[in-house]
Parts: structure tokens; C-alpha cells; sequence
């Protein structure tokens, strides 16, 4: 009876521990998922800090955002739900490509000044995002 009680008692407060972890994640400031929009917006909001965009070109930098977020979206869902390893591959190959075509488009309405801060840019982006074009599921 006691290792019964015992048993409970510990399974109760592994039980409540998880719930208090997900009120903390919760509170922590986990923020809820960004729209498309919100995410372009914010992109153009942090590139213009960084480039020095002009109007024009930050209209232009928020369409390129915006047209690489739609088009790589729905192949991230499809790569997420596939089980086959060389679907997935064929679509990581395609959300680069688009997202090469997006560094090269955003390349060409900078200034001479701005672009190698971009190059730079660019480079982080490769380096932190190394990994997802070889999925190793």
C-alpha cells in the first residue's frame, strides 16, 4: 500500500511539474507564430537597420521577403509531413533555390556600399542554415 501511495504521489508531481514547465515556457515569452506579413515586415524592419534602405528599396526588399516566405512555405509543409528522405532532399533543393534567387534579387537593388554588408548577411544566413539542406531524416 505504501509503494502504491508512493508511486502516485511521484507520478502526481511528475505530472505537475510538467504542467508548471509549460506555464513558465509560456510566460517566458514564447511568441506566438508570425504571420507571413509580420515575418517580412520584420525582416525589412531589422535590414533596413542593418543596410541603410532608402523607401524604394525597402518596398522592394519587403516583396522579395514576401514572395520567398510564400513560395517556400507550402514546401517546408510538404517536406515536414514527407517520409521519404529523397522527396525531402528534392525540396530542401527547391527552398534553396528559391531562397538563392531571393539573396541574388535583394543583391541587386543595393548600393555598392550596402552590398557587402548583405555578402555578409548572407554568409551568417548559409552557416546557421547548413544543416537543413541535408536532412538527415
Amino acid at each position: 500500500m505504501k509503494k502504491l501511495f508512493l508511486t502516485i504521489a511521484v507520478l502526481g508531481a511528475l505530472a505537475f511539474n510538467s504542467f508548471a514547465q509549460d506555464a513558465n515556457r509560456k510566460a517566458a515569452g514564447q511568441q506566438p507564430e508570425l504571420t507571413i506579413e509580420q515575418r517580412a515586415e520584420k525582416e525589412t524592419t531589422k535590414a533596413t537597420a542593418a543596410l541603410g534602405l532608402t523607401e524604394a528599396q525597402k518596398v522592394k526588399f519587403k516583396q522579395f521577403t514576401l514572395d520567398r516566405f510564400n513560395t517556400n512555405q507550402p514546401l517546408r509543409e510538404k517536406a515536414k509531413a514527407s517520409s521519404d528522405k529523397a522527396q525531402k532532399q528534392a525540396l530542401h533543393s527547391q527552398m534553396k533555390a528559391n531562397t538563392d534567387k531571393y539573396f541574388a534579387n535583394v543583391n541587386g537593388i543595393l548600393t555598392a556600399e550596402q552590398q557587402p554588408k548583405w555578402a555578409d548577411h548572407k554568409k551568417k544566413f548559409d552557416e546557421k542554415h547548413k544543416d537543413q539542406s541535408n536532412p538527415q531524416d
